[in-house]
């Protein structure tokens, strides 16, 4: 009988029912970085700032130093030919950037499709990740 028995408990461990162990997972939050590029043919000085769109529902991370236009609108100073904007546990599929100069005219717009990639945390619990869009010169 306690053959049995412990016959059916390593057959049920081998199974995978009733995990032994679970994955404990930090209660802690991320933002997740998406980095906007102007590439080279872009003229030294034109592009000033990005305006980043993402779907509903999308939350993006605010800062002092980046007006929120709207919840999901986020203005973000080109500094080097890039600009970056955070999205805090979020990863919206798409964005829709603008490229602004200093008088607030478009000078380009980009549909994105974005490609995240996980650059901490783990498989089972998450983590932050990164996405880049490249808007090239009209």
């Amino acid at each position: 009988m306690r053959r049995a028995a412990g016959a059916v408990l390593l057959v049920g461990l081998l199974s995978g029912c009733g995990p032994l162990v679970q994955t404990a997972c930090p209660a802690i939050g991320w933002s997740n970085a998406l980095r906007v590029e102007l590439p080279g043919e872009w003229a030294a000085g034109d592009p000033v700032s990005v305006l980043v769109t993402c779907p509903s529902p999308c939350t993006l991370e605010v800062r002092e130093d980046q007006p929120a236009v709207e919840g999901r609108e986020l203005v973000a100073d080109v500094a080097g030919g890039t600009a970056s904007v955070a999205f805090p546990m979020t990863s919206p599929d798409s964005v829709v950037v603008t490229v602004l100069a200093a008088d607030g005219a478009v000078l380009a717009e980009r549909d994105a499709d974005l490609d995240w990639v996980r650059v901490g945390g783990t498989e089972e619990c998450g983590g932050p990740a990164e996405a880049a869009v490249e808007v090239p010169a009209p």
